[in-house]
């Protein structure tokens, strides 16, 4: 964490990767010209690319605010990511939290003793640094994609509720049409393909592991009728579900 003064201006970068997730909004150079940011940002920079960032000049006065980051330096005889990675420009954390948690456990590892503290440092900087290239990609992975996810999560969570085409557009403000679309591309599945799956896979965890009768556990993956719930578990998993939990 920096005040307001922080500036880094090294013309030769680091001999080494510099990998920085930016909490507050800043200012990076890139490609000749100054660059805003927002807060929750991540910048990878090769080793000797150029380094020169701080915080973000505040709009309506000549104060900058305060600059927060984390960093990591990496050491790699071989390319990180892609060439055709973005490497020194800014890209946006949509599911920032993931990221700063990935970091953290890699810190704590790294000043740990444990026997196996490399083999862990190692395959957490490459999920962090994979999970980056993701967010790099924007054309392949716009921002809906993050609220489909996020719609896609709920439905797992909570198969039992009325799932309809019509509410989970209103959620993402899209016409069902679209959500139809973007739902099949994104995930190869239709939307009520996915709640159909999420409630299968719902019952199927409880009928392996607990007593409740057949129609209780229909009742609670969203199924207002039992045989409804019968036919579709049997055209899922190809047997009843009394069958299934035998």
């Amino acid at each position: 964490m920096h005040d307001g003064t922080f500036f880094v201006d090294r013309p030769q970068g680091h001999p080494v990767y510099l990998l920085l997730l930016v909490k507050s909004k800043a200012r990076f150079y890139v490609e000749n010209e100054w660059q805003d940011t927002p807060a929750h940002i991540a910048v990878l920079f090769k080793p000797g690319q150029k380094h020169l960032y701080g915080p973000a000049a505040n709009e309506n006065a000549d104060i900058f605010p305060a600059y927060v980051d984390d960093w990591m330096h990496i050491e790699s005889h071989t390319s990180l990511l892609t060439e055709h990675f973005p490497y020194g420009k800014p890209v946006l954390l949509h599911k920032s939290e993931a990221f700063y948690h990935l970091f953290h456990l890699i810190y704590s590892e790294f000043y740990s003793a444990a026997p196996h503290k490399n083999t862990i440092i190692d395959a957490l900087t490459n999920a962090l640094l994979q999970k980056l290239l993701d967010e790099s990609r924007t054309e392949e992975f716009p921002d809906i994609y993050y609220q489909l996810v996020s719609l896609r999560e709920k439905i797992y969570s909570f198969p039992q509720e009325d799932w309809s085409v019509d509410r989970m557009a209103e959620e993402l403000h899209i016409s069902s049409g679209y959500l139809h679309t973007l739902y099949k591309h994104f995930f190869g599945v239709t939307c009520i393909g996915d709640v159909i799956q999420s409630r299968i896979q719902a019952a199927c965890e409880l009928l392996t592991s607990t007593s409740k009768s057949v129609e209780e556990i229909g009742g609670l993956c969203g199924y207002h009728n039992t045989e409804h719930f019968i036919r579709q578990f049997k055209k899922v998993m190809t047997v009843t579900p009394a069958k299934f939990r035998k």
